[in-house]
């Protein structure tokens, strides 16, 4: 009889935390989907950075990778970041202004940069033998305005910039304001923007239409 009662109460218990493990389990989905962010940002950054890989036969020289910073692209991220750190207006305002405002005085980009030597990864040093350029629809060049590791920490970003691997080195990337605006006469076809890297390991074009 006892044993009886025993078993009873096990198989009670087992199902009323089987119930409660289940509800928690949903509200932790809940919670998981809006931390994670939401799939519009994902489909802003993919559709606004390019990658390449320059390689030897077999062996890489190095992977470019690139996002272009624009108007819709500042938007988007600013959503998801406060989204992520549960923001209130002001301070989303306060956070997300300097990336807007970099992104209307330069044409911006995040670079991402891997190269097996990390000694050669250094775009952001005047010596560097790294040569970046952006080329408008005219193919006028321009050259950086500034070149500088990223602001933000590794964790973020692995979370924002996805594509940036844990041996990359990321940089944050200005050009002059006239670089992004229509070319008076471009050639038919011509892509609206060419960021080209280029340096004794090889040359690399990433292209924007």
């Amino acid at each position: 009889m006892a044993d009886a009662v025993r078993h009873a109460s096990l198989a009670a218990a087992l199902v009323a935390f089987v119930a409660v493990t289940a509800g928690c389990g949903q509200r932790s989905v809940a919670l998981y989907e809006k931390v994670m962010g939401s799939p519009s940002y994902e489909r802003v950054t993919e559709s606004a950075t390019r990658t390449r890989e320059v390689t030897d036969g077999l062996d890489t020289r190095f992977i470019l990778s690139a996002t272009w910073l624009s108007r819709s692209w500042v938007s988007a991220f600013s959503e998801e970041y406060s989204n992520i750190y549960y923001l209130d207006a002001e301070r989303r305002e306060r956070v997300i202004s300097h990336w807007r405002g970099e992104s209307e005085k330069y044409v911006r980009f995040f670079v991402a940069l891997y190269v097996p030597e990390e000694k050669g990864n250094d775009l952001e040093k005047p010596g560097t033998l790294w040569s970046l350029r952006l080329v408008r629809a005219d193919e006028k060049d321009f050259e950086p305005v500034y070149i500088r590791k990223s602001s933000l920490r590794p964790e973020e970003i692995s979370r924002f910039f996805p594509f940036s691997g844990t041996w990359y080195r990321a940089y944050e990337v200005a050009f002059p304001r006239e670089a992004g605006e229509p070319a008076e006469a471009p050639r038919i076809g011509s892509p609206r923007l060419k960021l080209v890297l280029s340096g004794v390991e090889g040359r690399a074009v990433l292209v924007w239409q």
